[in-house]
């Protein structure tokens, strides 16, 4: 269920974002460079630039499953729970929906949590949305990936 409401969630998303933002979609070197940024701020523990970039509603979904809200995700950052060492992204994929882009592509990641360390490569989606109040993303979900790259 978790899975289809991922699916669905930027088509819902693209009737949500206000008419004025519908001017001028999304583009895609936009949706690249804000994925781009997501990562850099979580390896520089830049909570609170994070807080701006992130839509209010946003939601993540961890590669273990774990799902977290804005706030949870934001503060486990800003207390130093989770420290993000390495988060390189490559083979971005965009998929262009008006004011809404879906980015995907691999994530290769280490993060330090109090009780344990996360080494990999994810598959990941992001969705990203053209809103009024700038460029916010909206989700992101990741699957580790069967194959160690």
């Amino acid at each position: 269920m978790k899975f289809i409401l991922t699916l669905l969630l930027p088509v819902l998303l693209v009737g949500l974002v206000p008419a004025k933002a519908a001017e001028s979609p999304l583009k895609e070197t936009d949706a690249t460079a804000t994925a781009q940024k997501w990562a850099t701020l979580l390896v520089s523990s830049d909570a609170n630039s994070l807080e701006t970039l992130l839509a209010s509603d946003y939601v993540h979904i961890h590669g273990t499953g774990k799902v977290e809200s804005k706030p949870q995700f934001v503060e486990a950052l800003r207390s130093g729970a989770r420290k993000y060492e390495r988060c390189d992204m490559s083979n971005l994929q965009v998929i262009p929906l008006g004011n809404v882009a879906l980015v995907h592509g691999n994530l290769n990641v280490k993060a330090v949590t109090k009780s344990k360390s996360i080494e990999g490569t994810h598959r990941f989606t992001m969705a990203i949305a053209k809103t009024n109040q700038g460029i916010k993303v909206v989700s992101y979900q990741a699957t580790p990936s069967e194959k160690r790259e």
